[in-house]
């Protein structure tokens, strides 16, 4: 991520990338253009992307959308590179631990409001239940309050140690004679010596004041600030952070105009090198945390157990610069290919915008919403049926033809077929489907595009007909599915497990309209939106297999030998019907009246078509390619399948 924003940053300067390569760039240097210095443009880079704004626009997103761990990042030190890196790290620590305040103040009001209600009830079970709820919030706020107060004297002499260093913090010996004191808030002083807002607070604190707001209510949780000595952990951090006045750590240039040296080492993971680039230790190590790498707790080569391994201040700085980090209900996906990045590269900046996901470079991360409990939608779907689906959703139609998608896991990249995630974007906009409906998961849009995952199309569409009963955009789902049989037949033979996918899919509407024909003249018949047309059309349904039996049900409602296939009731159906009836070699019969252009389908057209795919699909398979007509089918007519009916 860095080499690519330094990479943008060369572009900005007026030197642009012409060529890529492994491990290698050439860059564009102009005859009018200076001598490209790389060293000192790289300098420039690092004290731009590190200064307050630089990462403000870089690592504040991720922070403020996701949460990077379940239980909160118990106080990472941070390598600090610039004063702009030192204050937007110090005000993120600062909003956090102001964040027990809030929560602190936050239960007091309920206790006030609960008093409150108690008194002016009269005695009995109302009363009772308020009084017993008071008892429990007022013990917990005790509680709490005790909890951070020990904290506080068990860590007071490194505290104090750090504040004689810097001037500007002021006031907290006072602090301490108050917490040794019997009172009843005994973080009462203490609160306002940290607080920016409070007169009693220090200059060094005070001029964070104009920070804090930048940091929502996720950035505020990211620091495990609930466990009284990870609180006190991360107040002296916070402290350590103001007394820097001149940070030292330099990061070293991850380009050269001249090949980089390699250097030998050791084998396996303790070889005293760093974890992330491998590189010598010599200038300073740190401790991996959550913010340089997912998953920081490892166990090593000829390691004992699990430990955070050492990495170096570069990489541990630069991770800062890279607004991805997959978290809680997170999924990373790779837009795009290796070989021209620049197109995808602003896509995913434009998609990101105004959205909580997150871009960098070629890559986005989706931050899924919570659902039941507090689970990620990620989670209740699984990692590759979300990214499916809120790509589908939110990416434009020709953008998702455009570019290739892929879903990271790990060191693996998995493919998303553009078959699927078109498929994805139809369905849930013919639908209107949503993949949260009433502050629950909606498990059948789920359902469907793991059924688009899996090839199977008309199984998806049923699902989802199933549950809404109607299709909202009837014109958007027929040029879908149209564009969805254009797109089996690209892919044909590229990564295809049936080489007759494509065709089995035309197969399957063609044969769906022309039956769609004659389960529509006997809805009309019977009278539509009844419970009479409701049982023919499912005794039509379940008589699918033969064209004999499904005649001699329609017979009962019907005393014609033909029906029509209009083509306003769905073009690409239309279009494959007439396909079946020219390749059965049927008599193709096309009028027109004040509706619309019709096909005359006739008894002996069905059986004609049926002789035709019975040697296309023998055996077993015509029960396969039947059971997909029959979904398909009861797709077209939504209002009569009831759930679970007609599995």
């Amino acid at each position: 991520m860095a080499i690519e924003a330094f990479l943008e940053h060369l572009d900005a300067r007026g030197y642009p990338v012409v060529e890529r390569g492994v491990g290698c760039v050439k860059v564009y240097v102009s005859g009018k253009a200076p001598p490209l210095d790389i060293q000192s443009i790289w300098s420039e880079y690092i004290e731009k992307a590190f200064s307050l704004e630089g990462l403000s626009a870089r690592l504040l997103p991720l922070l403020n959308s996701v949460q990077l761990a379940a239980r909160g990042i118990s106080a990472p030190k941070v390598p600090v590179v610039t004063l702009g890196a030192r204050d937007f790290l110090a005000a993120w620590y600062l909003a956090s631990l102001l964040g027990v305040k809030e929560r602190l103040v936050d239960r007091d009001r309920k206790i006030d409001r609960l008093e409150a209600e108690a008194s002016g009830l009269p005695e009995g079970p109302q009363r009772s239940k308020r009084l017993s709820e008071l008892t429990k919030l007022r013990q917990a706020q005790e509680k709490e309050r005790k909890k951070y107060a020990d904290a506080l004297k068990g860590k007071w002499e490194e505290l104090a140690k750090v504040t004689r260093k810097q001037s500007g913090l002021e006031g907290l010996e006072r602090v301490k004679d108050h917490l040794d004191k019997d009172h009843k808030d005994p973080l009462d002083l203490f609160w306002k010596w940290l607080d920016p807002y409070e007169t009693e607070a220090p200059q060094a604190i005070q001029r964070l004041r104009p920070y804090l707001s930048r940091f929502g209510a996720v950035a505020k949780n990211q620091l495990s600030t609930a466990v009284g000595n990870k609180f006190t952990k991360i107040l002296e951090e916070f402290l350590r952070l103001l007394s820097l006045e001149d940070p030292k750590v330099k990061v070293l240039p991850l380009v050269s105009a001249t090949p980089l040296p390699l250097r030998f080492r050791d084998p396996g993971d303790k070889a005293g090198v760093c974890y992330g680039c491998g590189g010598s230790l010599s200038q300073g190590k740190i401790r991996a945390s959550k913010l340089v790498f997912a998953s920081p707790s490892q166990r090593l080569q000829s390691g004992s157990g699990q430990e955070e391994p050492w990495v170096c201040l570069s990489c541990a700085a630069l991770a800062l610069l890279s607004p991805i980090k997959p978290g809680e209900g997170s999924v990373l996906v790779r837009v795009g290919t290796y070989e021209a990045p620049e197109a995808a590269h602003y896509f995913v900046r434009l998609f990101v915008t105004g959205t909580l996901h997150v871009a960098a470079g070629r890559y986005i991360q989706l931050n899924s919403p919570t659902v039941e409990r507090r689970r990620p939608l990620s989670q209740a779907y699984g990692r590759v049926v979300y990214a499916l689906q809120a790509l589908g959703d939110q990416v434009n139609a020709k953008v998702l033809e455009r570019f290739p998608f892929y879903l990271l896991e790990g060191a693996k990249e998995i493919p998303l077929l553009p078959r699927a995630l078109w498929l994805s974007h139809v369905l849930q906009k013919a639908f209107g489907s949503r993949p949260i409906e009433g502050d629950t998961v909606n498990r059948d849009l789920g359902e469907a595009l793991r059924y688009a995952l899996g090839d199977l199309p008309w199984h998806a569409l049923y699902t989802l007909a199933r549950r809404y009963g109607r299709v909202a955009e009837p014109r958007l789902l027929d040029e879908g599915l149209q564009r969805y049989a254009l797109l089996l037949n690209a892919e044909r033979g590229v990564d295809m497990k049936e080489t007759d996918l494509a065709q089995r899919f035309r197969d399957v509407a063609g044969l769906t309209g022309l039956l769609g024909a004659w389960v529509g003249y006997v809805e009309s018949k019977v009278g539509r939106n009844t419970q009479e047309a409701k049982r023919a059309v499912v005794r039509l349904l379940d008589n699918l297999g033969r064209p004999g039996n499904f005649l001699y049900v329609a017979a009962y409602s019907l005393d014609s030998t033909q029906a029509r296939l209009y083509e306003s009731s769905g073009p690409f159906f239309y279009r494959e019907a007439m396909r079946l009836l020219q390749e059965a070699g049927a008599a193709v019969q096309e009028d027109e009246d004040s509706q619309s252009r019709f096909l005359v389908v006739s008894q002996d057209d069905l059986h004609r078509v049926y002789a035709h795919l019975a040697g296309r699909y023998p055996g077993k398979a015509w029960e396969s390619f039947i059971y997909e007509v029959r979904l398909s089918l009861a797709s077209r007519f939504p209002q009569y399948i009831r759930m679970g009916k007609e599995d």
